[in-house]
């Protein structure tokens, strides 16, 4: 087991990757963190820095890097996208040939967005170690040169994402979903509209639908956050989950918050969600915009149902150990051997 470790990711105290960072302080005697926003999200070059990984704020990033004292950590977490140059490995390891580092991500350095992650392309090789959340992600950072991959899914912070007796259920709508927009999503979402399912829809990027004319009386704002997050995923009768096909999800942080909360969940089917949590005992799938319908008016007919469900699949976040903890002690062990 390490004794010190470095980690790299954004320390903003809304994020999940703040809430991972608390983790790895409570499973790691001593843990320093470097804040990626402080570098990359507050540099007027943050543009570049984001979608091209260069700019003042990576430069910044890296000048940093290279004043820590290497020798005393036994570890270094990079949490998402990586912004260290090739320069910056090669001096972390040359400082200490016996540290470990990996590279956690959350999100597909390959799919639609994976401009954002040339430097993850130039580097992968310099890493001890990957972990992905994608099956397609292992054949290609092994195809980037990538000395070992592990598959490593996301998770809740129990402290945070739970079920908050407090909170009543907002019987003002039937329905809601969280995330931003996708085209797919407002598929979905208008075809529910359309059978006469009143869906609370919160998110960005909404307003440039191609139906938001339709979907606008039902939409309630852009995306929250901290508690507020929580507090809204808490007063849905039922939570609708789809996933991002832009990042070729199969599972994404949702798949566990909403189940946490106490929320009953319909969830879109995938492989690796059917091995999570047991359809139609814990939660319910859907594969197309019918079978969806079919489980919003299922779970609306039948509230004792719901409510079945929801505990369910809270006690299977807690039994399979999906929050944070039992995650971070996994990459640990994997990144020690």
């Amino acid at each position: 087991m390490f004794e010190h470790l470095l980690y790299i990711g954004s320390l903003d105290k809304k994020s999940n990757s703040f809430r991972r960072f608390q983790a790895y302080t409570e499973i790691i005697k001593n843990v320093e963190g470097i804040d990626v926003e402080k570098y990359i999200y507050s540099s007027i070059t943050k543009k570049f820095d984001h979608h091209f990984n260069f700019g003042l704020g990576t430069i910044r990033l890296n000048l940093a890097l290279r004043k820590l004292d290497f020798s005393k950590f036994d570890a270094v977490i990079v949490d998402n996208r990586p912004f260290l140059f090739k320069s910056t490995l090669r001096f972390i390891k040359k400082k200490n040939m016996q540290i470990k580092i990996a590279n956690v991500l959350t999100d597909d350095p390959n799919g639609k967005y994976k401009r954002g992650w040339c430097l993850l392309k130039k580097t992968a090789w310099l890493y001890d170690m990957h972990f992905v959340q994608r099956v397609q992600n292992i054949g290609e950072l092994y195809g980037w040169g990538a000395k070992k991959v592990e598959t490593c899914f996301r998770s809740f912070d129990p402290k945070f994402h739970r079920k908050k007796d407090t909170i009543t259920k907002d019987h003002s709508f039937q329905v809601g979903f969280i995330g931003s927009y996708e085209e797919q999503r407002e598929e979905s979402i208008k075809f529910l509209i359309e059978n006469g399912i009143n869906v609370n829809v919160t998110g960005d990027g909404w307003d440039k639908g191609k139906y938001f004319e339709i979907i606008k009386d039902y939409y309630a704002g852009p995306s929250v956050y901290g508690e507020a997050y929580v507090d809204k995923i808490n007063a849905m009768p039922i939570a609708l989950h789809f996933l991002r096909a832009g990042n070729r999800d199969e599972q994404d942080s949702r798949t566990f918050e909403i189940p946490a909360c106490g929320t009953p969940m319909i969830a879109q089917y995938s492989a690796v969600h059917a091995s999570l949590f047991l359809d139609n005992e814990e939660v319910l799938f859907f594969k197309n915009n019918q079978e969806l319908l079919e489980k919003v008016n299922l779970l609306l007919s039948n509230p004792t149902l719901a409510d079945k469900l929801a505990n369910a699949a809270l006690k299977r976040c807690v039994s399979s150990g999906y929050d944070h903890i039992n995650t971070i002690k996994k990459v640990i062990e994997h990144l020690a051997k």
